[in-house]
């Protein structure tokens, strides 16, 4: 288990403003980075549902691309299993 610093940017999500995009940030605990790309998105849609389109195979065009996972050396002060979302 290992600790990843990781970035996502997410397109077209339905939001009461309109269409949306996102850039999600924070870092996990996980074995690998597709675990950890897999576990901060699971940890944002607890907080911002409409994140889960992106994930969904139906008519929806919201997409979630990685932007960059890296494996990082835990600090003190950091905090893990953490995410945060930027709504464009």
């Amino acid at each position: 288990m290992g600790l990843w610093s990781g970035l996502a940017v997410g397109q077209g999500f339905p939001r009461p403003e309109g269409t949306a995009s996102f850039e999600l940030y924070g870092v996990v605990s996980a074995c690998d980075s597709g675990s950890a790309l897999s576990k901060a998105i699971d940890l944002a849609t607890r907080h911002w549902p409409e994140i889960a389109q992106g994930n969904q195979t139906s008519a929806s065009e919201a997409v979630i691309h990685a932007g960059g996972i890296n494996e990082v050396a835990l600090v003190p002060g950091m905090e893990v299993d953490f995410v945060d979302v930027s709504w464009t």
